[in-house]
């Protein structure tokens, strides 16, 4: 058997090039400081920080327990722009070990005919290098994410389709996964079950954002799996809970594959490898095509059969979310320190700030406990899995469970 490798890969982490029209932050952030401060001020939000060097020189560096080997670069991208940074298609050119990749914003179909705000997708990209104005590099070149855009929008909108966007990656090959699908959108229940249940990698953590969903995550993606090996709901679950029950039939009919956890930092400003994925690699040195061609060409119950990937680190929680807030805010005043036209305008453009980010994630906190509510109405999967009954057929995949969760 072939000795492999342990290396840490973070997956999913942004810089500086996730500011400006990238964010969606950013333009709410900047329409208040304008009314604060009129449409000539010099001022400007930014969202990220981070330089795409500093994290370049993440790569075998730090603690040797815990040493980062790959990088995938995931700044935003959506409709209103998508540029990938010349900083990072340099530093992919120049470094085989990180990639340049993008989260891609999207919307979804929800039961009710409305598109809403859906999981993004984490694009990452294929197995060979692609083309760049810095030399081949790893992840996406710009036309890829143009045709993305152009290729994969929902109907009659300017927004791309998660789903759309899982298939286009499928049929080019690239790897991607979802990118925090429990948090941050606005789609019912039922459609968000049925836009995970499409994908091949599920962000089951995240390290900004809170333990509640990664829990329900785990247990869907043990319920999906399941279903795929043979087993199926009770009567009694089946007329309980009718939406799991419309979902497994939807597994079922449609021969949707296994899906496996997955892990990330969504690093805005530090506590980089705070989330990581433990690749079990074939050599010391892999190349971010490497993990790529591994997501793409091995078959899901295989790699979590083996153990090939894992998930290292812990969701985040009340305290990390305030100190990421905490750190941006102070950095913009920092970067904008010159621009201010005195400390009472200071604090109130801080305080302004500060409202419009609480005020965001008391939103999305809001939308997670009535997904969660939702949940224990219509889905309690902890109740559903322990009265799961085996009826193994032999075309599905073996596969029972995932054998992978947060872990320190």
């Amino acid at each position: 058997m072939t000795h492999r490798v342990p290396v840490h890969a973070i997956t999913h982490v942004h810089t500086e090039a996730s500011s400006g029209r990238n964010s969606d932050m950013d333009t709410m952030i900047g329409s208040a400081i304008l009314e604060v401060l009129g449409p000539y001020t010099r001022v400007r939000w930014h969202e990220c920080f981070t330089p795409v060097s500093r994290l370049r020189r993440l790569l075998d560096g730090g603690d040797p327990h815990r040493s980062v080997g790959l990088i995938t670069v995931t700044d935003h991208a959506n409709a209103a722009h998508h540029r990938l940074a010349e900083a990072t298609l340099r530093a992919a050119a120049a470094e085989p070990r990180l990639a340049a990749c993008a989260e891609v914003a999207c919307v979804e179909q929800d039961v009710d005919g409305e598109y809403r705000a859906a999981p993004e997708v984490l694009v990452y990209g294929g197995a060979e290098p692609v083309d760049g104005p810095f030399g081949p590099h790893y992840g996406l070149s710009q036309e890829l994410l143009d045709e993305i855009f152009a290729s994969c929008r929902a109907p009659g909108r300017p927004q791309v389709q998660t789903t759309r966007v899982l298939r286009w990656c499928a049929e080019r090959r690239l790897a991607c996964a979802l990118a925090h699908p429990f948090d941050g959108h606005a789609l019912s229940l039922a459609a968000t079950l049925d836009v995970i249940s499409r994908a091949r990698f599920v962000e089951t953590v995240n390290g900004g954002f809170p333990a509640a969903g990664s829990r329900f995550l785990e247990d869907l993606i043990a319920f999906h799996n399941r279903v795929v090996a043979g087993w199926r709901t009770s009567a009694t679950a089946a007329l309980r809970y009718p939406t799991a029950r419309r979902l497994a039939d939807r597994i079922i009919s449609e021969r949707r594959p296994s899906l496996h956890p997955w892990g990330g930092s969504d690093a805005h400003s530090h506590d980089f490898t705070r989330v990581t994925m433990r690749f079990l690699a074939d050599g010391p040195r892999p190349t971010a095509g490497d993990l790529f061609r591994t997501m793409v060409e091995r078959p899901v119950d295989d790699l979590v059969r083996d153990g090939t990937f894992g998930i290292c680190g812990r969701p985040g929680s009340g305290f990390s979310g305030l100190d990421d807030i905490v750190r941006i805010v102070l950095r913009n005043v920092w970067w904008n320190r010159g621009n201010f036209p005195g400390p009472l305008i200071l604090a109130k453009v801080i305080h302004r700030t500060v409202a419009i980010v609480r005020d965001e994630l008391e939103r999305r906190a809001t939308r997670q406990a009535e997904l969660l509510r939702a949940v224990e109405r219509e889905c309690d999967l902890g109740r559903i899995l322990p009265d799961l009954v085996r009826r193994v057929d032999t075309k599905q995949a073996v596969l029972s469970e995932p054998r992978a969760s947060a872990r320190g």
